[in-house]
């Protein structure tokens, strides 16, 4: 065999592994994002489920009251807006 096409041969194998490393880390990536986005997800409900309650709070809140809660449940909800829009544009 020549010097050349062993040479060919070489670089062909390392062209290849890179390939083979480089999918890896494109499925390594795929996964890691899906279970960030999993996780992200299941705390966008704990934030809904928290401004569900505090919606709850101002039904049963007396009528004075009830004024000082909505401002804590509008900072809520900008916040589950938010991060809903930031996850819909990744």
């Amino acid at each position: 065999m020549s010097d050349k096409l062993a040479y060919i041969q070489q670089i062909e194998t390392q062209i290849s592994d890179v390939k083979a490393t480089l999918e890896q880390l494109k499925t390594d990536r795929d996964r890691i994002l899906e279970q960030a986005q999993h996780e992200e997800i299941e705390q966008l409900e704990q934030h809904l489920a928290d401004a569900q309650l505090r919606l709850a709070d101002i039904a049963n809140a007396a009528d004075e009251a009830w004024h000082e809660i909505t401002l804590a449940i509008d900072e809520a909800i900008k916040g589950l807006q938010a991060k809903v829009q930031n996850l819909l544009n990744r």
